[in-house]
Formats: structure tokens, C-alpha cells, sequence
């Protein structure tokens, strides 16, 4: 079959698909969003009918890098209404921070006894003895490439979707304080986890063209912030004044192309390039509020299609590796709920939203696929591992992810008991 007619057919099915849930069930929606991941590795390669062939799939690859920048943008947009409280801000960001170093810690020895080759490397980031009997030597040991796939496990395990708080508040008329804390921890914890990613992506190209261009991981960064920042400064200097529709329009699409296209070319993510971009948008134009209404539309389908390339992205892996995404899950789950304990009590007074508020936080949604999704594009060679891992462990988490939220605001008062179960 024609890649072109290929590629037409899946974008109608993204649109289509997205907007009939969102009249038919929009409750459903997230439950329905693993469907489509389950459907993009029945389409993949590794099972039949393999609509999406390897073949397929890099020729798509870089409506799949437009894909991740429009999820960066947006998320980069939307730190403007999350960054209006100092204490909301930090305590995102702290609770990212912990769930990111848990779980980096908690799966860094599985990475990197994933590959042998790992071992072999002669400059690895750390290698700290601990005993030896005279024949053998236990020592702590991390190799570049097994810290860069670590990270990228990591960065999307600090993700939490605000769909979820979303419709579950909606569906039962929960308005307050609860539900604007959980909103800016979700959302400023998402952006920490793409510059994670991004770091992660730098840090693995500073080491791979050091020789080359003899830049620092420092230095890659700030080019890579850099294009970002470019992108969404062009952004605003292209519309000034304007209010005409059709010109936001052209106007983001061109910085989300623009910033997507630097990612591809730098060789790191589309994702951290476009979450730069999105945020110099934010903060420089006064069109940034009419830009989210706009591009909001397009958020569920671009969402179903990145679940979709996702799930065709995916390679199985083998032996105890199956283990990894429970090991996920249940590491996530526990830290989640401590760390939000611990950052929400840090910056804030209030004992009524501490309790139990990492519940609101379990769901992650399409923009951890989206990580997943572009560290595969990155590391072709540890998708198999780093799609099983996060894409896994979503299937576990997320079903809940709802049930969770509910349960929430029903102990705290929001919603009726008897509605909640």
C-alpha cells in the first residue's frame, strides 16, 4: 500500500476518532486512548497485517517529530497560567524532581544489565567499587548510553495529565483550590520531565560529537534553547498586533514546524526544542491565550496519533524485561504519592491539600507515550526497552488513573461518596 494514502488514512482516523469520543464519551476518553496505543502495535510491524512497516514508519518520521513539537508547544503555552503561582510552581517542580530521581534510580541497574555491550564501554559516567574477594569486584557502574536511556525512563515517569483532573472535575462540577493546584503541578511537572528528556538528548549528542564539534553538554543545551527561543520569538514578531485567525494559525504552525525541524536537525528531541518555543511564546505575546483556544482543537487528534505511532513504534523485548514496566508502575505509583506529599507541604500550609493529592497525579497520558515515542526516534536501538517500560506501565496505571482522581475528591468533600464509587 502507498505510504501517501497510508498517511491520509491514519490522519482522517486520528480526527474522526477524537472528535466522535469527544461527542459520543468524552469520559471514556482516556481509557480509549490505551485502545489506541494497543491498535498502533496490532498496525506496527511486529504483528500482522503490518499495515505500518518499518519502511512506513521512516518515511512518516517527520510528521511524527511535527507530532511531538505540537505536543511541546502547547505544552510549553500552557506554563503561563501554571507559573502564576510561586508556590504551585515549585512544588511541581520538586515533585517531578523526586519521582524522576526514584524512578531513574529505581531502574538504572535493570538498563543497564539490558545490555551487555554497556559493559564493555571504557569511559563509563561512573564506576564506584564496593567489594571484592580477590577474583571479584562488585562495584556501582553506569555507562553514557545506559544513563541517557535511564533518563529518558525517568523523564516519563514526571509526567501527569491534566485530561484526567479534567474530566473527572467536570463530570461532577469540582471547581477550587484542589483542582488549580493539581492543573500547575501537572502541568509544570510535565515541562520539567521534556527538559529532562531534553538534557538526556543533549547530554548523549555532546558525547557523540565531542570530537566533532568539542561542545559541552552546557553548550548543546543552550543551542538547543536557543533554536527554541528563536522559534517563538519569530512567533510574535511575525504577528505583532494582528488579530486575524487565519494568521495565528499560519503563525504557529510555522514555529511548531520551525522548532521541530531544529530538534530533527540537531538530533535531539522535537518535544524540548517545541516546549522552548512554546514557552517564549508564552511569555512574550499577548496572543498567547487566543493561541491555546485555537490550537485546542487539534490536542485530541495529535494525542490519538501519538498513541498510535507509539504503539507502532514498539519492539517486545524478552526474559525478565517484561518485568520492567510493573517495577514502573508500582515505583511511580509509591513515589508520586510521596513526593507530592512532601513538595505540596514544603511550599504550602494548607493540611487539606496535602492529603492525598498524589492520587490526582497518577495519570500520565499521551505526553509520556510522546517521550517514549521520541527517545525511540532517537535510540531505534532501545525502543524495545524504553517503549516497554513507559508504554507498559501506563497500561497499568492509567486505567486507574480516573477511579483515582475521583476517589480523591470524594474524600476530600468535593463530590458525593455514593458518586464517586
Amino acid at each position: 500500500m502507498s505510504t501517501s494514502i497510508i498517511f491520509v488514512a491514519i490522519l482522517v482516523f486520528g480526527f474522526l476518532v477524537a472528535r466522535g469520543i469527544g461527542r459520543i464519551a468524552p469520559g471514556r476518553a482516556g481509557v480509549s486512548g490505551l485502545g489506541f496505543l494497543l491498535l498502533g502495535v496490532v498496525l506496527g510491524p511486529v504483528t500482522p497485517p503490518r499495515v505500518l512497516t518499518v519502511e512506513v514508519l521512516d518515511a512518516l518520521d517527520l510528521f511524527v517529530s511535527i507530532l511531538l513539537g505540537f505536543t511541546g508547544f502547547l505544552a510549553g503555552l500552557r506554563l503561563r497560567s501554571a507559573l502564576r503561582e510561586f508556590e504551585h510552581t515549585m512544588a511541581g517542580a520538586l515533585s517531578a524532581l523526586l519521582v524522576i530521581l526514584a524512578v531513574a534510580c529505581g531502574c538504572a541497574a535493570a538498563v543497564q544489565a539490558s545490555h551487555p555491550e554497556f559493559f564493555r564501554t571504557t569511559e563509563p559516567v561512573f564506576a564506584m567499587p564496593i567489594a571484592s574477594d580477590g577474583h571479584w569486584l562488585l562495584s556501582l557502574w553506569l555507562a553514557p548510553e545506559a544513563l541517557w536511556v535511564t533518563l529518558g525512563i525517568a523523564a516519563a515517569a514526571g509526567v501527569s495529565a491534566t485530561s484526567v483532573i479534567t474530566r473527572v472535575a467536570n463530570a461532577h462540577g469540582v471547581h477550587g483550590p484542589r483542582v488549580g493546584l493539581l492543573h500547575a503541578m501537572a502541568t509544570v511537572g510535565t515541562a520539567f520531565s521534556v527538559v529532562v528528556l531534553g538534557v538526556a538528548m543533549a547530554g548523549s549528542r555532546a558525547s557523540a560529537a565531542g570530537a566533532e564539534f568539542g561542545l559541552t553538554l552546557t553548550e548543546w543545551g543552550i543551542i538547543v534553547v536557543g533554536f527554541g527561543a528563536v522559534a517563538g520569538v519569530l512567533f510574535t514578531v511575525y504577528l505583532g498586533r494582528e488579530r486575524d485567525a487565519m494568521r495565528l494559525t499560519v503563525a504557529s504552525v510555522g514555529a511548531v514546524t520551525f522548532a521541530a525541524g531544529a530538534g530533527v536537525a540537531l538530533r535531539v528531541s522535537p518535544l524540548f526544542v517545541s516546549l522552548a518555543a512554546g514557552a517564549m511564546v508564552a511569555s512574550t505575546s499577548t496572543h498567547s491565550d487566543r493561541l491555546q483556544v485555537a490550537l485546542q482543537p487539534l490536542e485530541h487528534p495529535a494525542s490519538v496519533l501519538i498513541l498510535l505511532f507509539a504503539g507502532a513504534h514498539w519492539r517486545p523485548v524478552s526474559g525478565w524485561l517484561w518485568l520492567l514496566p510493573v517495577a514502573y508502575a508500582v515505583t511511580r505509583w509509591f513515589a508520586v504519592r510521596v513526593a507530592t506529599r512532601l513538595a505540596v507541604a514544603t511550599f504550602l500550609d494548607d493540611r487539606a491539600l496535602v492529603r492525598g493529592l498524589g492520587r490526582g497525579l497518577v495519570g500520565q497520558g499521551a505526553l509520556a507515550a510522546a517521550i517514549g515515542l521520541g527517545f525511540a526516534q532517537r535510540f531505534g536501538e532501545y525502543a524495545g526497552v524504553v517503549l516497554t517500560t513507559v508504554l507498559g506501565g501506563m497500561l497499568l496505571t492509567d486505567v486507574l488513573a480516573a477511579r483515582s482522581v475521583r476517589r480523591l475528591f470524594a474524600d476530600a468533600g468535593d463530590i458525593h461518596v455514593r458518586e464517586a464509587s
